[in-house]
Formats: C-alpha cells, structure tokens, sequence
C-alpha cells in the first residue's frame, strides 16, 4: 500500500515535469518561427490550456486521487475548526470528559469482568453449594460424602473437588525464623483442586491421592505472592520444610503467579479428614468445584446436579432438608460476586453520563452550523449536493472527535488511577486496570458515535429547509434557527432524562447508605479495635494442646493483662467479629417454657457467637433486659445465655416472657440446656444490610473457642494493636494476630462498593445537570437571538415583558418537563433492576424522584430565565436599530 502511495506521488512529480517540458517545447517553437519571448510564451500556454485542470484529469484517473482530495477537505476542515474554536472546543472539551469518563469504567470493567481468569477453558468450571429456602439466606454447604457422589453419579463431569466455603479458621502462622510471625490465609483443597481450575504449580508438583490419607506427611504448595513476600522467591523452596503453626510442612509447589483461588488465598494444603467425616453426611463445611465434560452447557449440569442433591434428600432423610436445592455457579462470577453487579451499573451510569456529553456538544455544534447559515444556503443554491456538506460537516466533526479522544483517553488514563487507589480493595483484579487495546477501540467506537450525533445529525437538521423562504429572508439567522429548533428541543428532551435517571439513581444510592450506616446497626463504639487471633499448635501449644480448656486459660490471661494496661477502657474475646461476612456459625435451638411446651413460629436457626465478658460494653452492643455476663458464668456455674431483641419479640409473640426461660442447640436429645439471662439490641451483626438473630454464650460454657479479640481504649488504634502485640509476645511470642481493624472500618469495609457508587453517581449526575443546564441556556440564547426584532417590536408596542420571559421559556421547560418524566419511568425500571443493591429505600422512592425533577426543573428554570430576562429587560430601541 505504502509503495503504491509513494508511486502515485512521484507520477504526480513526473507529469508537472513532463507538462513544463511540453510547454518550453512549444516555446521553441514559436521562437524558432521569428515570434519574439512574450508572444512565444503566450502561443505556449494558450495552446496547452489549462494545466492546473489538466493535472486534476490526470490525477482523477488515478485509482489514489481520494488522497488529495480527502487531504484537501481535512485541511478546510481545520481551518473552519480553528476559525470557529470557541464552539468546537468547547464541545471537544465536552466530548472529552463523556469519552475519558466512559473508557476509565470500561477498563475497569474489561479488567474485572471481561479479561479471561488465569484459568484454562474457565466456561467449562462450576461451583456448587445448596440453599435451603427454609433457611432464609443462610448458604447450605456440603459434606465430604457428598464429593463421591459427585464423582460417581454425574458423568459429565471430568473432575471434580472440594474445599471450604470460607477461609475462616484455616490461617497458618508462617515462621521464618528471622521475622516476626505472620498469619497467612490458606485453605484444604482435595487433590483433584487444581486440576479441576486446570493449572499446575510453576515450580515442583501438584498434590496426589497419597497426600490427602489421614496419616500423611503434611505437605503444601505456596502461592506466588506468599513466595515472594515471605521467603524472599528462593528457587530452591520446592523440598524444603517450613513452620506453619509450630509444625513442619515439606513445600511441595510454588503456584504461578495470579493463580489464588478461593480469592485471597496464600497457601494450600491436602484435605486430610478423618474417617467419621468420610462418611458423616451430617459434617457440612464444604463447597465443591467441578470441571465439565466440553460440550456440557451450563443448565444441563446445573439440572444434573439438582436432581442429584433432591435424590440425596429422599435416600438420606436423617441428614438433608426436603426443601434443599443446588446452587451451581460459574467460576466467573462466583469470582467477582456482587462487585459485577455494581460495575455494570456504573458502566451504564457513565455511558448516561456520555450521552449527555455527547447531547450538549451537538447542541454546540448546531448552534455553529445554524450562524454559519448564510454560507451554507448559498452553496445549496448554487447546486452543492447536501451529501457534500454533510461530508464536510462529518469531516469537521472527526477532527473535533479525534481532538476529544486524544484529551479523553488521557483524562481515562488520570481517573483509572484515581478510581484503583480509592475504589474498594475486595474488588478482584482492579489493580490490573489500565488503558489497553481494548479502551482504545471503545474510545475510537465512542468518538465515531460522537461525530455522527454531533455534527451529522445537526447537519442533516440544519440543512432540511425550504430554501426559497430562507432566501426571500435574506438569509437570516431567524429562519436558520427556526429550522434547528426542533432538533435542539428533542436534545433537550433526552438531556433532562438522563440527567433525572442520574441524578434519581445517585439519591437512591444516597438514602441506602445513610440506611446502612445509621445508628441502628447496633455497635456504638466505633473506635473498638479487632483482631484475629486463632490460636495455633507452636509456641505454648508445641505440644499440640489446644483443647477447649487451654484455650480458655490462653484468652483469660490475655484479656486480663489487656484490661490492667494503661488507658484501656475493655477488652473481650469473641467467636466471629461483627460484619465479618457471611462466615460464622448457625445453629439450630429451641426453647423449653414453663408449661414444657414449644412453639413453632420461633425461628429454628440463629447466628451463635461466643463472647467473654464486657464484649458488649466494647463494641458498643446495649444489654437492654437482664444482665450481662460475669465471672460467675464459669464452667461450673449455670449454663446460660443472651439473646437478641428480635428472637426475644418472636418469643413473646407466642405468649412468653424469654427471660428466666431456657434453650438448648442442636437435637432434642441435647441435655445441655442455657437460661436466657439477658436480651441484647438488636445488631447487623453478618453484613450491613441485615439485622441478624443472635444468641450469645460466655467463652467458659462453650466448646467452640473464641477467635477474635476486640479492645477498646484511650489511645489510637495503631497504638492500641501495638499493646496487643506486645502482651502477646510476653505470654507465647510465636502467636500472631491478623485482620487488625476497628469496627467503623468493618462497617467502612461492607459499606465501600455502595458508596463507591453512590459518589460516582452524584459526580456523573451532577455533570449531567450542569451540562442540562448550559444546554438550556444555549437553546434559548439561540432562539432569542433569532427573534430579537420580534421582541423589541412587541416590547415597543407595549407587551409586558414577564409575559414575553414566560412565552419565550415555556416552549423549552416544556420539553424538559416531557423529559423528565420519561426519566422517571426509567428510573422506576432501573430501580427494580437495581434492588438488590439497595437496602431501605424502595426502587422508586416517591421523594426521590419529586427531589430530583424539581432540582431539574428549577435548575433549567434558572438556566433560562436569565437569557429571557436580558433580552426583555433592554432598550427596544437599541435592537431595532442593530437589527
């Protein structure tokens, strides 16, 4: 192509040399038949004729000629761009922040969403747990059994394995020996684990069948970034030994790198169960992951295993709920969870946000075109094709386009930035976002849609008029603009719409987190420092004692050295920390009254935490009936508990006072029975979004351990986390604690995505509405500009002028009006679409919305009345004569 090009110019360069060749030739001629230089020269050229045009033919012929002619009409463009810079950067400008804002979200979202994980075939991978509708949202996991029914029963399966629904309670205590030691999530897998994500380790092997038998040498592989981080990337790692937990584990793999899966995960190691687990269906902990045959569609194996797990309901009634149902999963999007459903949003929101740039720059531009009317009639009347001109206008608008798209993708480029750093860390893969290939062919994909809308469209409006009428006009600007009113008000009507579609969208998200963080979440304090501590098999637990009792000897210790330090005002000791997840225990209780009879609208499952006293005084949680636990509450003292506001109103609701009362867990064959001796406030105690129903029992009374400490005090928290260190190392040094946070930053924590939406929304929507708000202003400055002799006419004979404001707005508001309801029906349907992402406000909140279109319409009221109001307010005179 590039030689072809370079031909073509040099023939170009070879006929003007062959051209002047003739012409001295002729010259020659002449002179030679006695004409004297000026009468040879005139011959010359007279009989040659017109070389410029002969160059054209020549250049016509030429299958490259729509080079010089596309380059000629792309430098006219340039000029007519520059020699009209204020409207066309203007609308640059304003095309850049639509594009940078749309190509920053999109790269978020190709690096999320759409780039393929570090998985082989990642389609062909599902994830399988159950629900139990009776359990409410509760996730129902499975039991190692059921692994072999898996394999067994479903054939379309190549592989499949196991692994633990969460990583709560598998950290390891990594210790090197010349670092402080240091927790590191991990997690058991099956041995078929890796095989089923379809990756092997970049150094040393994967698991084995062999590796996995009680019994076993304890082996592990290692991800990439744990090698790094905490053994310096030392090649020769694969073979050797290292502590975890006080105990030696040969280093059998290094995974490669990106490859942590469940998210988070740092090391894995064998699933070694013991052999009453094997085959105790009632043993629920896990969750599976399966590879499929190729050709297996996602339903076809989502229906196989339903099928299977409502058979295992039928043949093993002792063990399953009738109402469990499977929950099969792509490893996609069980991979990105509910962070897919906010990226999409906001991709949307931003692409609303674009289509209001995009609206407000034709408005721009088409107030350009309709002052360039004159030239633009005259061409028509001389026989220019309205193709021509449209091509013109489209070639002008590429050059705006390439302009907008050159500062827009480097505004991308700044927000893509901005938005990784303070864009919520539970987010999977946004680190990995930046401009690439892909952001580029969508900003040049934007900016053809951009060039069309803004300056084809204007064109294709601005140039549908009778040109007889304009002509008799004399090609004024009254008719022009008469003729582009239309097109301007139908851009205004799509601007109002978005820009209530934001806005409306922005004050849901608004009123849901206010909702989510308001008092009611039940911790008051705030400021109260946690902290995981699990207490592992090293240090004073070598011995590999850690029963209930040592462990409870371990807590009493340390929270009694925490409460004499200086400046602390309580510390406590609890199972699982509030809004740590969905992670923690349910158990199944019931209640034994006076009259020894039991009521079913009692819930039959509730969030179990065990706490140790002043727990509730720390994070802030009031004991509103009863009492709090003490040290009387002691293993050999009455079994008793706390439970919650809302269990106690369903206990009262059947005719019963809770307090005084007793429950047991588990099966009624229980002998352990807890006096409810208090009733705690209500908390969201999983997540934000949910008031749990809770009971509480003391640490002393309870066979599982408390895992986390909380603290509270006068000094900071990093402080405060210090103190806890250092009390620690004095009583067993190789412990370590993880996960330090305060209790405002868990609630930060859960609250991050929906308010990472909810500022991105008001920022796009507020956007939107300055950009409504010009849009109005340019609409009727434009058309009070086109009727100004009108005005003054109507102003001389007397009109009043606050009609003449109302007549020339009213027009405008209008269409903005139209808009806005059509906004408002959007946001109805975008709403219920959006509802599971917001909490205590109903998809189309009535204040909402009435909120958002009066700001909407006063705002556009604003943007118009003071255009309306300078032309009225003058002396009618003065524009008669400049008219």
């Amino acid at each position: 192509m590039w030689n072809r090009i370079r031909v073509w110019f040099r023939r170009a360069d070879r006929l003007s040399e062959e051209l002047e060749h003739h012409l001295e030739a002729l010259k020659e001629e002449r002179l030679a038949l006695g004409d004297t230089e000026a009468e040879a020269e005139r011959f010359a050229r007279m009989k040659l004729g017109n070389r410029s045009a002969i160059e054209e033919t020549v250049q016509e012929i030429s299958p490259l000629h729509f080079l010089d002619a596309g380059a000629r009409q792309v430098r006219l463009a340039a000029r007519t761009v520059w020699r009209h810079k204020r409207a066309y950067l203007s609308a640059a400008w304003v095309l850049a922040l639509g594009i940078g804002v749309s190509v920053a979200m999109f790269s978020l979202v190709d690096a999320v969403l759409l780039r393929p994980l570090p998985f082989p075939k990642q389609e062909s991978i599902e994830v399988i747990w159950k629900v139990d509708p009776l359990a409410g949202k509760y996730v129902e996991e499975l039991a190692y059994p059921e692994l072999r029914d898996l394999q067994e029963r479903i054939r379309d399966f190549q592989y499949v394995a196991v692994m633990p629904t969460s990583l709560y309670g598998y950290a390891r205590v990594l210790q090197t020996g010349t670092k402080e030691p240091v927790q590191i999530e991990s997690t058991p897998v099956s041995h078929d684990f890796f095989r089923v994500l379809g990756v092997s380790p970049g150094l040393g092997r994967n698991f084995s069948s062999s590796d996995e038998h009680v019994g076993a040498a304890p082996v592990v592989i290692l991800s990439d970034r744990t090698w790094r981080a905490h053994l310096g990337a030392d090649p020769g790692v694969v073979g050797r030994t290292i502590r975890l937990n006080g105990q030696g584990y040969t280093v059998i793999g290094v995974m490669a790198p990106g490859v942590e899966f469940p998210r988070g995960a740092g090391m894995w190691f064998p699933l070694g169960v013991e052999k009453n687990v094997i085959e105790r269906r009632g043993a629920t902990f896990l969750q599976a992951i399966g590879r499929v045959k190729p050709h297996v569609s996602h339903d076809r194996i989502a229906n196989q295993v339903d099928t299977l797990v409502r058979s295992l309901a039928q043949e093993h009634p002792e063990a399953y709920s009738p109402t469990q149902r499977a929950v099969v999963t792509p490893v996609v999007e069980y991979w990105t969870g509910s962070s897919r459903n906010h990226l999409w949003i906001l991709l949307g929101a931003s692409l609303l946000l674009l289509a209001a740039a995009i609206i407000s720059a034709s408005n721009l531009i088409l107030s350009n075109i309709l002052s360039r009317w004159t030239e633009i009639a005259t061409r028509l009347a001389l026989g220019t094709r309205r193709g021509q001109i449209l091509a013109q206008l489209g070639t002008e608008g590429s050059v705006v386009a390439i302009v907008a798209t050159v500062a827009g993708l480097g505004f991308a480029h700044l927000a893509i930035r901005f938005l990784v750093r303070w864009a919520p860390a539970d987010i999977p893969r946004l680190s990995m976002a930046h401009l690439n290939l892909n952001s580029f062919c969508f900003a040049v994909g934007v900016a053809a849609l951009a060039t069309i809308a803004c300056t084809l469209i204007s064109g294709w409006s601005a140039t549908r008029v009778n040109l007889e009428s304009v002509l008799r006009a004399g090609g004024t600007r009254s008719s022009a603009s008469r003729s582009g009113l239309r097109t301007r008000n139908v851009f205004l009507l799509a601007q109002a719409a978005v820009t209530v579609v934001l806005l409306a969208m922005a004050g849901l998200f608004v009123l849901s987190y206010r909702s989510m963080i308001s008092p009611e979440i039940g911790f008051a304090n705030r400021d109260a420092l946690s902290m995981n501590l699990v207490l592992r098999g090293s240090g004073l637990f070598a011995s590999g004692d850690i029963s209930a009792e040592s462990r409870r000897s371990f807590y009493t210790l340390l929270l009694n050295r925490l409460r004499e330090a200086p400046g602390v005002i309580s510390a406590a000791g609890v199972l699982v920390r509030p809004l740590e997840g969905p992670i923690g225990w349910e158990r199944r209780y019931e209640f034994e009254f006076e009259t020894g009879s039991k009521d079913d609208r009692v819930l039959p499952k509730a969030n179990y935490e065990v706490i140790t006293p002043e727990y509730f005084r720390t994070v802030g949680t009031p004991v509103v009936e009863g009492r709090d636990f003490d040290g009387h509450d002691s293993e050999k003292g009455e079994l008793v508990a706390i439970i919650s506001r809302a269990l106690a109103q369903r206990i009262r609701a059947s005719g019963h006072s809770p307090l005084g009362h007793r429950l047991h867990f588990g099966s009624s064959s229980s002998d352990e029975w807890f006096k409810v001796v208090g009733v705690c406030g209500d908390a969201r105690y999983r997540n934000v979004t949910e008031k749990s129903t809770d009971i509480f029992v003391p640490y002393l009374q309870a066979a599982p351990g408390t895992n986390y400490i909380v603290i509270r005090g006068r000094q900071s928290p990093s402080e405060l986390a210090a103190l806890v260190r250092r009390t620690l190392a004095g009583i067993d040094p190789d412990q370590a604690v993880a996960g330090v946070a305060t209790i405002g930053e868990l609630i930060a924590a859960n609250t991050a995505r929906h308010r990472f939406n909810m500022i991105l929304l008001l920022w796009f929507g507020v956007c939107a509405a300055i950009l409504a708000a010009t849009g109005i202003y340019s609409v009727i400055a434009e058309s009070i500009a086109a009727r100004r002799q009108e005005i003054a006419i109507r102003i001389a004979l007397g009109a009043p002028r606050a009609r003449l404001v109302r007549n020339l707005i009213s027009r405008t508001l209008g269409f903005v009006l139209l808009g806005e309801v059509l906004g408002a029906f959007a946001v109805t349907w975008l709403g219920t679409m959006a509802s599971e992402l917001l909490y205590g406000v109903a998809p189309a909140d009535p204040v909402v919305l009435a909120s958002v279109t009066a700001f909407v319409f006063g705002a556009s009221l604003c943007a118009g009345f003071w255009p309306a109001w300078c032309a009225v307010d003058g002396n009618p005179n003065t524009s008669l004569h400049t008219s």
